[in-house]
């Protein structure tokens, strides 16, 4: 028990060179194990079984890579924003649709280019001019027509899509090298010809084959005439593509000889099924059964026997460290779906213990920073909802203060006054104008109150237009036309004159001629809610559409600018307050025609005003 617990408590370093020794001794008893029983002929079967596979590999992805770029592209080139974007162009070749085909295009090859690695660049020709995504600088010496691009295309109908040997590119100032492919397309009710050329980076497909050439001394891809894609130095082209038989099947996998420069090599060929390229796979013979000359070596026998039982011995050791690790694992999985009470007790004192130590105290202190953000949130929430409080009381002490600048008694008293000597000596427009600016007055500040009638805020209003009336004379006419159902409905004060003034000043003062002000009720809704919409109508100057477009916004969202138009804000945001973000002031307007300022107000029965006035 002793013996177990000491080695319990080792580090896992020791316990492998422990273990490490044991096998070493136990390895040198079997030393007449032989491993020379694997043959070349099992070498080279083994390896023409996994080149047939790796090489299947290579092709599977070029194909599914290639495949994808095609659909992709083939997507694009039906995408019905890009299709109509080019059929306006070319069938109307404007600036207007220039630019738009120029922005549409160059968002639609960068998102194809983006989306694939093997991707270099992308180019696209019509009769009328070539678009690109301008990401490259263009080589403006090159001229599609006078290229092999074109000239493929020339002298019969040839395929859709024709691929190119790896060369410099011709359409971009860079020296990089690419694989071009072309793409003739067309588009509706346009007669001519379109091409598109996909540009494939030649260092992408070698570092794609990269991984492979460990198991292949070469790779070397040839297009369907032998030209070279990728890696034929030092290879003669011409009679690996011997070696394919003329009624070989796409896609048919086989292993050859080939001789070269006195060197055996085992080819592997197979065929992509996506543009007909030749693959071949490299492996000199004398590298393959070279290794065979070490492994008759009885040292070299006796340690792959080691390596054998060591793997066995690390296997055995994961096992147990593993046992460990997927049990602390299951602990963090509970912590993963918020049990932050779960901990992981580990007896021992090696790294897994330590682990264990660091894990528990990391739950703890995440338990402490859980709970001390819960206690923030709740804080926040709470100033939050006070600031909230605080702003809608502040509102409305500002506008009791405002109400209470003005003595009422005084100022209608004295309004009274002057009316009636106005009157005895004959002034009648002195008389009117005081008359109605006491009304304007009383009804203003209508004892405290918020809430009043409409008959009172048309009354309210009318004394308003009669004042300015007397001030504009001829040049200002109104109308109020609301039915006696609605007279009674009780409204927030204040909310129509801030509108007529409006329409006076910022309409019917700016332009010719007779100025008229229509005053109307509009009802809308159904069932259980229903709604009335006050609506102030003048024939005024108007308000240009791209102003008008920032002033509903912002009446929507209930800003306020204290800087123009405060009367209208004043009012949009009054009735927020009172009624709701459901409701509010909006404009409609032709500019040099009509301007109508429209309330939305809820129809409401007459415990509003008593639970407003508390």
């Amino acid at each position: 028990m002793m013996i177990k617990k000491v080695y319990k408590n080792l580090r896992f370093r020791s316990k492998i060179i422990l273990i490490f020794g044991i096998m070493f001794f136990l390895t040198t008893a079997i030393s007449g194990f032989s491993y020379y029983r694997y043959t070349s002929h099992d070498i080279e079967e083994n390896f023409r079984v996994g080149a047939e596979s790796v090489l299947t590999q290579i092709v599977d992805t070029l194909d599914m890579r290639l495949g994808v770029i095609r659909q992709r592209a083939q997507g694009m080139l039906t995408n019905y924003t890009f299709v109509v974007s080019f059929s306006d162009y070319l069938n109307n070749p404007n600036d207007l649709n220039l630019i738009k085909t120029m922005g549409t295009v160059s968002s639609f090859l960068k998102d194809l280019e983006t989306g694939e690695n093997l991707l270099h660049s992308s180019y696209i020709y019509t009769d009328k001019r070539e678009f690109d995504n301008f990401v490259r600088m263009r080589n403006w010496q090159f001229q599609f027509k006078e290229s092999e691009y074109y000239s493929s295309y020339i002298g019969g109908p040839g395929k859709a899509i024709q691929w190119f040997p790896t060369q410099t590119d011709q359409i971009f100032q860079d020296t990089d090298q690419i694989i071009p492919c072309v793409r003739r397309f067309s588009v509706e009710g346009y007669k001519g010809s379109l091409y598109l050329i996909l540009q494939l980076k030649t260092k992408e497909l070698e570092h794609l084959l990269a991984g492979k050439y460990e198991f292949f001394d070469k790779i070397i891809i040839l297009d369907q005439d032998g030209n070279t894609i990728i890696g034929s130095e030092g290879i003669d082209s011409a009679e690996l593509m011997k070696l394919v038989p003329k009624e070989g099947e796409k896609g048919a996998v086989f292993t050859s000889d080939y001789e070269y420069e006195g060197n055996t090599y085992l080819v592997t060929y197979n065929q992509l099924s996506e543009n007909g390229w030749q693959i071949f796979g490299l492996k000199s013979r004398e590298t393959l059964l070279g290794s065979l000359q070490s492994l008759r070596n009885v040292i070299l026998e006796t340690l792959g026997v080691i390596f054998l039982v060591g793997v066995a011995a690390i296997l055995l050791l994961s096992y147990q460290l593993t046992n460990s690790l997927r049990k602390l694992e299951k602990r963090m999985s509970l912590v993963e779906k918020g049990d932050f009470n779960t901990r992981f007790f580990y007896p021992y004192k090696d790294e897994v213990g330590s682990l264990a130590k660091s894990f528990n105290y990391m739950i703890g202190e995440i338990q402490n920073l859980v709970r001390k953000q819960e206690e923030t949130i709740e804080e926040l929430k709470w100033e939050r909802d006070h600031a909230a409080e605080v702003q809608k009381q502040k509102r409305k002490a500002e506008l009791k203060a405002l109400q209470a600048q003005i003595n009422p008694h005084f100022l209608y008293n004295t309004l009274n006054a002057i009316t009636w000597q106005a009157a005895d000596q004959g002034a009648e427009e002195i008389s009117i104008l005081s008359n109605s600016l006491g009304k304007f007055f009383r009804i203003s500040l209508s004892k405290g109150a918020e809430i009043i009638t409409l008959r009172e805020e048309i009354e309210h209003v009318t004394s308003y237009l009669d004042i300015q009336k007397i001030r504009y004379h001829s040049k200002l006419n109104y109308q109020i036309d609301v039915e006696e159902q609605w007279l009674d409905l009780k409204v927030i004060k204040l909310i129509l004159q801030p509108l007529a003034e409006n329409s006076i000043y910022h309409g019917i003062k700016e332009k010719k001629g007779t100025g008229l002000i229509r005053i109307y009720e509009e009802s809308q809704g159904e069932g259980t809610q229903k709604i009335v919409k006050l609506v102030v109508w003048d024939n005024g100057a108007g308000i240009p559409e791209d102003k008008l477009k920032i002033l509903n916004e912002t009446l929507k969202k209930g800003v306020t600018d204290r800087l123009e138009g405060y009367g209208i804000y004043n009012v949009n945001e009054r009735l927020r307050l009172f009624y709701g973000e459901n409701y509010g002031l909006q404009f409609e307007s032709v500019e040099g025609q009509w301007t109508k300022a429209m309330l939305t107000l809820p129809v409401t029965d007459g415990e509003m005003d008593s639970c407003i006035g508390s």
